[in-house]
């Protein structure tokens, strides 16, 4: 199955998810498509399998912060959004490329367009991680960490900032690997949000 994954992976990432056919993963992974099919019985399901650990994980560490909160592990506002920051961009750094289909895989709504079996399982991971961003900011307000906002506006925006900014910058660069400008803007990202967000 692993071998599968590879080959999805390799071939979405150069011909996208819509321009990927079963038939050149098959060719890629070195098997016949009926094999494919004994694991996977669409094209939808091999993108739930790609993306699902990349979300599950984001989820368990966005989980930890709040779970720290929880038990008084912080002392400042500003050093939960820097630990937001942090998980956000050690997901991205874990796999530039994967992150990179699963962003345009969202972008284009491809949601619409697949099974309802598999639309769902990805919106469920999906919104594990937005729950887990509300409980945090939620936590960060109640403890006085955080000035009063509104929950899931502020969950949004945090989540919308920092990728658009992983979006931008990486598309700039326009090369393999991580932009030398990503950093930069991130930190000048975090510290507006700080300045915005924590209680001084």
């Amino acid at each position: 199955m692993d071998e599968i994954l590879l080959a999805a992976r390799s071939v979405m990432l150069a011909k996208s998810y819509t321009g990927a056919t079963m038939d050149e993963i098959a060719a890629e992974a070195g098997i016949t498509k009926p094999t494919i099919y004994q694991y996977f019985r669409t094209k939808d399901e091999l993108i739930v399998a790609l993306v699902e650990p990349l979300i599950q994980s984001l989820a368990t560490k966005l989980k930890t912060i709040r779970t720290g909160i929880e038990k008084g592990a912080y002392i400042s506002g500003k050093d939960i959004i820097a630990d937001v920051f942090n998980v956000y961009y050690g997901t991205f750094e874990r796999d530039v490329d994967l992150f990179r289909l699963f962003i345009i895989f969202l972008q284009v709504g491809m949601t619409r367009e697949m099974s309802m079996e598999a639309a769902r399982k990805i919106e469920k991971l999906g919104r594990s991680c937005f729950e887990e961003g509300n409980r945090i900011t939620a936590l960060s307000v109640q403890k006085g960490f955080l000035k009063e906002t509104n929950i899931h506006q502020t969950t949004d925006f945090v989540w919308a900032s920092f990728w658009g900014i992983v979006q931008v910058e990486q598309n700039k660069w326009g090369r393999d690997g991580v932009s030398p400008f990503l950093r930069p803007v991130l930190a000048f990202g975090e510290k507006l949000l700080v300045s915005a967000l924590v209680r001084q």
